[in-house]
């Protein structure tokens, strides 16, 4: 698992890139929390590029995406909050483990683009 060491600097589309404290490689993040090669494959930047928004379970280690889950529109905080509940439970997803939800706002997304 990639950790950042040194020096971050934030690129263009608002990605934080550094330099793995064990690899000494680039890596990237979008949040902060999950780092890939900066020349690999980013799975969310692939999931920003949809045009819905929607829940991803993905495998954080192996950077693979498992499942996703399309958001109904018009969904409420309160909607949205329930479903990932249900989608931990249905996966066995715990804190701290491989497996996360990410979820993926078509309206976040908008606000990047434009």
């Amino acid at each position: 698992m990639h950790q950042p060491d040194g020096r971050r600097e934030r690129e263009e589309d608002g990605s934080i890139l550094c330099t793995c404290r064990h690899c000494r490689k680039q890596i990237r993040s979008r949040e902060g929390k999950v780092w890939n090669l900066a020349e690999g494959l980013d799975l969310d930047a692939l999931a920003a590029s949809c045009m819905s928004s929607h829940f991803s379970v993905v495998d954080a280690a192996d950077g693979v995406v498992i499942a996703r889950y399309p958001l109904p529109e018009g969904s409420d905080e309160e909607a949205i909050e329930a479903l990932r509940d249900r989608l931990c439970a249905q996966h066995g997803i715990e804190p701290g483990g491989d497996l996360e939800v990410r979820l993926v706002s078509h309206a976040a997304i908008l606000g990047k683009r434009h």
